[in-house]
């Protein structure tokens, strides 16, 4: 299987589509259409609309060079491959510029938009990043919206421009109306419209074209009766020899056929060839012309081409980029196929080399009948893609026959993936299954082997547990390289887990910290990054300790899904040492990295449960329910059916943990009737004794310390065995009941198996999470010779640590604590921004990468509670500069 590939340097779509055109040389003046648009332009939406060849480009690109000094300008050039996940990389690239105020990473949207009612939240970010942004304000040119077929862009679209800031507005091209509400929003005055009739030149306009070109002005008349004022008809009459159309009455587009083929017909051969072959090309340059034509002479046609003012727009590029008009391409392509159709599949294999664009590129392949080459570039440059969440691979692997994927195990490995990070593990374990069927018929054991291992740990995720852990144990046998190994141990210590062998989990998870360390392959770390479940397991601490330090040597602090793995695991660390506070800094700064990568589905189960029950210790009875509402739905709406019925019944329980903390009687009788409810074959064997501990947890709040007795006394085990130290909470829980009963010696006896590790800073968390009121109650017994002196100090300690979130705190000043959020980086960040500086300037100074300039910028707004980087410099002006002590940690 492929190594992860370095991270892009740029964009993988081509530049030229978010560089403007830059105007051409004898355009002649448009006063009058030019006041339309500057008019226009107030209105949050203006809507270019007309057939091809009107020129609505060549009218924004003159008007976008009037704009007021300071406006940003955001260029996008739709094409008919823009799904909404490439066309949100071609908005947050045009848009870095800027400094836009994202909250969530840019190469997240894509993922963020998949979710349930995500496309809205796109909208909000790109609203709030607007806002935020360190421009005043801007224009959002998209030309030639009609090439884009996704109704999930037009609906992303229309949920911006009837919100988008005052300081911002968008000039859309067509050929053909949006499916927007355009009557609402032109009674309301969002919408300034320029039709057919706006864009047509008068007869004093044609005039001075005539005069340009060298002709008799006198002529307009009859040319403008011939054109009806259609640009693309007028230039090309002015262009071709004979200088005019023949006359009678023709359709649009049989004008153009008749004066383009003139136009190719008068051109030195060796120029009309050259056009012919480069019309597979979207953009001109000269290295891309030269590889597709083969011409030496690339370079002296383009210049002659741009000469020539052949329909083309030259871009605001580095290097001469020409862009060609759509009918001028579209006649181009017909003739190509027409005169030479033995050329065609050759001319758009070599367009694809080289391509930066890996949508393109496929399409070029696929257009050839390449399906060889289409697989080969998806297997070379799909897993960039999926190191980002893999939001645009499904599209362009549906563009392959089925056949194809199924004879390419590498495809399919990608397909897994894809599927995995959105947990459709039923998708993940049929295509990891043929993957490895594949590899292994190709001779590739240890890609077999590796695709296998990934199969099972999604098999465990569809109940098939026993099944997945007697084929992870066939694969240990083998012969196996290291990052195979660390991957089947990973499963292993999941397969132990989900059978209760809980004592067989370290074992496992040493195995794979073991072959990761020799493995220095990110991919692979990857594969590897939840496990935050397991803390608490016997000797599972120190191993996922071991595991940080070595995910953070790899992997830095770039934001990532191992990353995130890596937070929500110190969540549970620092809360098992008691370390309350710690737990809820690192849970801070795990959802700020699960905010960034847009939530998605392998984070967000992770993210969730920390959630629920550290609010719930900290007394934030809204977020804890709030997170609880949103795990369930996320369970039940964004995976599959066999993912919610293995595990609904552990959200379950989770959120009945949550409410014991708090009391509540009704809500806990309420999660108790959802996981009857829930029950079903699919289950991981915990759900048996998970449903003991919700009726245990019913049994306490109603006061029925008789029946909670006998359930809680099988549950307070010596050992861990599922998630979140029920053992302890059980056993802690059990004691305070025999307090409350009047047995105190035997509640001294039933936490001393406890107090062994306890009193040396190990097993605190499960003793927290038996909640305020129970250790409350035990701290205050008089213990005398049951308990050693520093069991009862801890006992006493835990209480205290808890009781000040489950009382009414004093009112502290809200700025302070706003900034006590703060780290000392985030800061020196807001200082820079408060003095003016760019995002790149910022990198500089503190020898930063622009990404994590952009997550201090994110979670500064968000901590602060303010939407736009002057609302947050003119805070820090209002605090006066420097850190506020006890900042957190960076």
């Amino acid at each position: 299987m492929p190594t992860e590939p370095e991270p892009a340097a740029g964009p993988v779509f081509a530049l030229a589509k978010i560089q403007p055109p830059r105007p051409r040389t004898g355009l002649v003046e448009r006063p009058g259409l030019e006041r339309s648009l500057a008019s226009a332009f107030a209105h949050p939406l203006t809507l270019l609309l007309a057939p091809a060849g009107y020129g609505k480009t060549a009218a924004l690109t003159r008007q976008i060079r009037q704009l007021p000094g300071g406006t940003a300008l955001v260029w996008i050039s739709a094409d008919a491959d823009d799904r909404l996940p490439r066309f949100l990389d071609c908005l947050a690239a045009a848009l870095e510029p800027h400094d836009p105020a994202w909250r969530v990473a840019p190469e997240a949207l894509a993922t963020l938009a998949l979710a349930d009612g995500g496309v809205r939240q796109v909208a909000n970010e790109w609203i709030n990043a607007l806002a935020g942004a360190r421009a005043p304000g801007g224009l959002i040119v998209i030309d030639d919206l009609h090439r884009i077929g996704d109704p999930h862009v037009f609906e992303l679209l229309a949920c911006v421009i009837e919100r988008v800031p005052s300081t911002w507005s968008f000039a859309i091209a067509s050929r053909v109306e949006p499916p927007w509400p355009l009557a609402r929003w032109r009674a309301t005055g969002q919408l300034a419209e320029l039709r057919q009739y706006d864009l047509r030149f008068g007869e004093g306009e044609v005039a001075s074209l005539i005069a340009a070109a060298g002709g008799d002005p006198s002529h307009a008349a009859q040319l403008l009766e011939r054109t009806e004022g259609w640009a693309a008809g007028l230039r090309l009459s002015l262009t071709a020899r004979h200088g005019s159309a023949p006359m009678g009455v023709f359709n649009q587009r049989h004008v153009f056929d008749y004066l383009a083929a003139e136009v190719l017909d008068d051109m030195p051969a060796v120029l009309r060839t050259f056009l012919l072959r480069c019309a597979v090309l979207p953009e001109l340059t000269v290295a891309r012309c030269a590889q597709v034509s083969g011409s030496p002479d690339a370079s002296r046609l383009l210049e002659e081409i741009e000469r020539r003012g052949l329909f083309v727009s030259v871009l605001d590029a580095d290097e001469l980029t020409l862009r060609q008009h759509d009918l001028v391409r579209d006649f181009l392509l017909d003739r190509l196929e027409r005169d030479h159709p033995e050329e065609l599949p050759g001319l758009l294999c070599r367009a694809a080399v080289g391509e930066p664009d890996l949508a393109r590129a496929v399409g070029y392949f696929t257009r050839a009948g390449a399906w060889e080459q289409a697989a080969d570039a998806l297997a070379k440059r799909g897993p960039l893609l999926v190191a980002s969440g893999g939001a645009t691979l499904p599209a362009m692997l549906a563009t392959l026959p089925a056949a194809a994927i199924d004879a390419r195990p590498d495809l399919l490995v990608l397909q897994g993936m894809v599927a995995f990070l959105a947990f459709d593990f039923d998708t993940t374990v049929s295509a990891m299954s043929r993957a490895s069927t594949g590899f292994a018929r190709a001779g590739r054991a240890a890609d077999a082997a590796l695709a296998k291992a990934y199969a099972c740990i999604a098999m465990q995720n569809t109940g098939r547990v026993h099944e997945a852990a007697f084929e992870l144990t066939r694969l240990r046998a083998l012969p196996l390289d290291d990052a195979s190994r660390a991957v089947i141990a990973f499963g292993s210590a999941w397969a132990a887990y989900a059978e209760l062998r809980a004592e067989d989990v370290a074992g496992h998870f040493t195995e794979m910290v073991e072959a990761l360390e020799r493995v220095p392959d990110l991919q692979i770390w990857n594969l590897c990054f939840f496990h935050s479940f397991l803390a608490g397991l016997p000797n599972v601490n120190p191993l996922m300790e071991r595991f940080a330090d070595g995910a953070f040597r790899i992997a830095g602090e770039h934001p990532s899904h191992l990353r995130a793995g890596v937070l929500h695991a110190r969540v549970w660390l620092a809360l098992s040492a008691g370390r309350l506070d710690e737990a809820a800094a690192w849970m801070s700064r795990a959802d700020e990295a699960c905010h960034w990568l847009g939530q998605p589905c392998s984070v967000a189960t992770e993210n969730y449960n920390a959630r629920i029950l550290i609010h719930a210790l900290l007394g934030r009875r809204e977020a804890s329910e709030a997170a609880a509402k949103a795990c369930l739905d996320d369970m039940r709406h964004a995976t599959t059916t066999s993912n919610r019925l293995t595990h609904e019944y552990e959200i379950l329980l989770v959120q009945a943990r949550a409410r014991w903390i708090f009391q509540d009687v009704a809500g806990l009788r309420a999660v108790r009737a959802e996981f009857a409810a829930a029950r079903n074959p699919l289950e991981w064997p915990a759900a048996e004794r998970q449903a003991r501990y919700l009726d245990a947890l019913l049994a306490l709040a109603e006061e029925r310390l008789a029946d909670a007795l006998v359930l809680l006394g099988p549950l307070a085990e010596d050992v861990e065995r599922w998630c979140f130290f029920p053992a302890v909470q059980a056993r802690v829980m059990r004691a305070d009941v025999l307090v409350r009963l009047g047995e105190t010696e035997a509640a001294a006896a039933s936490l001393s198996p406890w107090v062994a590790n306890a009193v040396h800073g190990r097993e605190l968390g499960g003793a927290l999470l038996a909640g305020p009121a129970a250790l409350a109650r035990l701290a205050g017994v008089a213990w005398g010779a049951l308990l050693p002196a520093a069991a009862v100090s801890l006992l006493r300690r835990l209480a205290d640590l808890l009781a000040p979130h489950h009382a009414p705190a004093p009112t502290a000043s809200a700025l302070s604590a706003q900034a006590t959020l703060l780290s000392d980086r985030e800061h020196e960040v807001l200082a820079r921004i408060a003095a003016g500086d760019s995002n790149k300037l910022i990198a500089r100074a503190f020898d930063l990468s622009p990404h994590t300039v952009k997550r201090h910028v994110a979670n500064i707004l968000g901590k602060l509670g303010v939407d736009t980087r002057g609302q947050a410099a003119a805070w820090y002006r209002d605090q006066g500069s420097g850190p506020p002590h006890g900042g957190m940690p960076s």
